[in-house]
């Protein structure tokens, strides 16, 4: 109990790193990623993990997308958040998932072509992309023609082969890296890429006048700053020295190599090696974080009447585990685990980038196109227009245990864990009966394929709130 009860409080923290940094909290301090290479998973399998983080009136929708032949677009699942640009997660066909974390920047020009680019970015990803490269490709591409009209953010992309990160800055510059397969990267709301290296296009891509510029704004001089370090130059002074942002990194970077970090993100690599195979457990732990692994001379002041500040806190609307194996067929082998509030309340369930239909109560509309035509148009009072989304028994769970977190969180810990246990000793099983259908090779076979995918998923979710 006594590790459920040692709850951060960043209060006091916060306003002494705020400094002239006058973005609201929700711009400067939301959101949470962690990229683990196929060679550091337990599985082999590459697995990229994400907390959304939103404030306000927030009812989580999970589509299914069906492919569109004339447009050429993939299929893929999308969680949405109706009326927000930034904050839906990507799943598609070729076992592509895309996530972000807002990055402010210190870029004060605008320099876009009409409206420019925000939403539109990862969407992009979802309905084009092919492989991860090319999503950083399709990223770059974007922004470059049309400008970003965010103060800056860092798309976290990955397929069952390998991740890349890749951080945008308002306007038209973007770099980015991949994630080595033998490392784990994990990022809060500030950049995180170090050393750049653009003739080395197997591991680097990005704006070619990307240290340039820095030059020409004086944001960067050679001679007095020795090595161009990305992250230093471009990075909002304000959000890049937050103790807020450092804490929850130091959380997952105390976490995935069992050393401890200080308060200094000039010291932090962009990626670790762990000193052990992860699995997702590990990637439960890393989000479900209240900075318990944290060092008590770390941190000023600690609070047991609250759920907070840490990776895992009263904003977390969404946590996400993409589960990505390439030696398996994409349909299964490309899986997203997904909560519907923060990770240490609610267990991860799965979806199947195979499937073709979401369970009852987790889609607004009859279509995935109707909710695109009305994912900004029809965005208020969600709950008092739409309430029979499935979306309400989460947000009311939530709600129930934050009204007494320390006395609550125990026995609400302990169901979730059992039935997360149950989920994955049934996975090896389930996919076990999909591979045969696969083998068989006939086309009957892979629509009992997508029908038993759907009805998983289904009966995942019926089970679940049985139990719970």
């Amino acid at each position: 109990m006594k590790q459920y009860i040692r709850i951060l409080s960043f209060i006091t923290l916060l306003l002494t790193s705020l400094g002239s940094f006058a973005q609201s909290q929700g711009d400067g301090w939301n959101c949470f990623a962690v990229l683990a290479g196929k060679a550091t998973t337990i599985d082999n399998s590459v697995l990229l993990a994400h907390n959304e983080d939103d404030s306000g009136e927030q009812m989580i929708n999970i589509y299914n997308v069906p492919a569109n032949k004339e447009k050429g677009t993939n299929k893929y699942i999308w969680v949405e958040f109706p009326g927000m640009a930034v904050a839906d997660g990507f799943l598609n066909e070729y076992g592509v998932a895309v996530v972000s974390d807002a990055c402010n920047s210190r870029e004060d020009r605008e320099d876009f072509t009409d409206v420019g680019v925000l939403y539109q970015v990862r969407e992009s990803v979802a309905k084009y992309a092919k492989s991860a490269r090319h999503a950083v490709e399709i990223i770059g591409k974007i922004v470059t023609e049309k400008g970003y009209t965010g103060s800056g953010r860092t798309y976290v992309v990955a397929d069952c082969n390998q991740g890349w990160v890749c951080s945008v800055v308002k306007g038209r510059h973007w770099i980015a890296q991949r994630v080595p397969d033998d490392m784990v990267m994990s990022i809060p709301n500030y950049y995180t890429i170090g050393e750049i290296d653009l003739s080395d296009t197997s591991n680097f891509l990005g704006s070619p006048d990307i240290i340039s510029y820095a030059q020409e704004r004086g944001w960067y001089n050679p001679e007095k700053d020795g090595k161009f370090i990305f992250k230093k130059v471009y990075s909002n002074p304000g959000t890049y020295s937050s103790y807020r942002n450092a804490f929850r990194h130091i959380s997952a970077m105390n976490y995935i190599t069992g050393e401890n970090y200080t308060l200094n993100p000039d010291t932090y690599p962009f990626a670790l090696k762990p000193n052990r195979k992860l699995g997702l457990d590990d990637m439960i732990q890393i989000l479900s974080s209240h900075g318990e692994n944290i060092p008590d001379n770390l941190i000023k002041e600690r609070k047991t009447d609250s759920h907070n500040e840490c990776i895992c806190n009263d904003r977390t609307v969404c946590a996400a585990i993409f589960q990505l194996r390439n030696y398996i067929p994409v349909e299964i082998g490309a899986v997203m685990w997904a909560t519907a509030a923060s990770p240490c309340i609610e267990a991860f369930i799965p979806w199947y980038s195979g499937m073709t239909q979401s369970p009852d109560g987790f889609t607004r509309f009859s279509s995935a196109e109707l909710a695109q035509e009305r994912h900004f148009s029809d965005s208020k009072e969600k709950q008092k227009n739409y309430p029979n989304g499935i979306a309400w028994k989460f947000v009311n769970r939530l709600e129930w245990v934050l009204e007494d977190y320390p006395a609550r969180i125990g026995k609400i810990s302990a169901t979730k864990n059992k039935i997360q246990k149950e989920l994955f000793d049934n996975q090896q099983k389930f996919e076990e009966k999909i591979i045969k259908l696969f083998n068989s090779g006939s086309a009957s076979s892979y629509k009992q394929i997508q029908a038993m995918l759907n009805k998983y998923t289904e009966r995942c979710y019926n089970n679940y709130f049985k139990e719970f």
